[in-house]
């Protein structure tokens, strides 16, 4: 089984208050700069997967599970050690970006924390060993302590769009949804291509999403995840349109486009979703 993950890129936001309204514009600019950097000018990626493969990985995903009771003191320690760590890599240029997301809710069955490193190369990447020598999975020791289990998968940024930002954008909200898939690279790709792309570019033009991003795994045999599709919402009133603007869309693609269609009617033979999570960005 071949397999894959989605990942969305977005900017940063911060508290609205005044008193920290300085900092918000701070980080509103650093997040323009970090998704320009990130992607193309188009604020687009489409690469193609012959480069994919004759490159090297740049990208890192990690996910983190913890006991219930640690989860608030796992989250405390990444603000106070974890981001420290990845934003003095970002400062000397080995990362592109990063991103940290925790799971909104308790779920015995899925991760409470994952990381999401884009290196600027594979040699960057490379050197993140030094940092697995020093700190297991970039955590501290105390983050460490209360750690049940982790995975680490080296990635690949293939698809990716992000939406030009609006003055008083909201917070996103992440939905991560787990798949299998049971097609070839190449095959998933042209699924992709055809039948996710035109939907969730539909959803980011309807503006119920902040960005989208398409991640492919390298070494992926025998994880317990296939892929991963990972929306940004507007805030959660973006989340909350979620079954209305997909049936909008789908309902416009199925009109309009034959070739949609075809893929919307044979996407079982494809891949198998399965259980979401709801998720919020990390911030300082």
């Amino acid at each position: 089984m071949v397999r894959g993950i989605f990942m969305i890129r977005v900017g940063r936001s911060n508290a609205s208050n005044s008193k920290r309204g300085g900092l918000a514009v701070r980080w509103a600019i650093a997040a323009a700069v970090a998704i320009s950097a990130a992607l193309p000018a188009a604020a687009q990626t489409q690469m193609r997967v012959a480069d994919w493969r004759a490159e090297g990985p740049k990208g890192l995903v990690i996910t983190y599970k913890v006991a219930p009771a640690a989860r608030t003191t796992f989250r405390a320690a990444a603000r106070k050690t974890l981001l420290p760590r990845l934003e003095t890599l970002r400062a000397k240029g080995s990362l592109a970006s990063y991103r940290v997301l925790a799971n909104r809710y308790i779920d015995a069955a899925t991760w409470d924390m994952m990381v999401v490193l884009d290196f600027k190369n594979a040699a960057e990447l490379a050197r993140w060993r030094t940092v697995e020598e020093a700190a297991p999975g970039g955590l501290s020791p105390d983050m460490l302590t209360l750690l049940q289990s982790a995975e680490t998968a080296p990635g690949e940024l293939l698809r990716a769009r992000t939406a030009v930002p609006k003055a008083g954008d909201p917070k996103p909200v992440y939905l991560v949804i787990p798949y299998d898939y049971m097609v070839s690279t190449d095959e998933y790709l042209r699924y992709v291509d055809g039948y996710l792309l035109p939907q969730v570019d539909g959803w980011l033009d309807a503006g119920a999403l902040t960005s989208y991003g398409v991640y492919l795994p390298r070494y992926a045999a025998g994880r317990n995840w296939a892929s991963l599709l990972v929306l940004a919402y507007r805030g959660d009133a973006g989340l909350a349109s979620r079954d209305r603007v997909t049936n909008e869309v789908r309902t416009r693609l199925t009109k309009t486009s034959p070739e949609w269609k075809a893929f919307s009617e044979n996407k079982t033979n494809i891949r198998v979703e399965r259980q979401p999570i709801v998720a919020d960005e990390i911030l300082p």
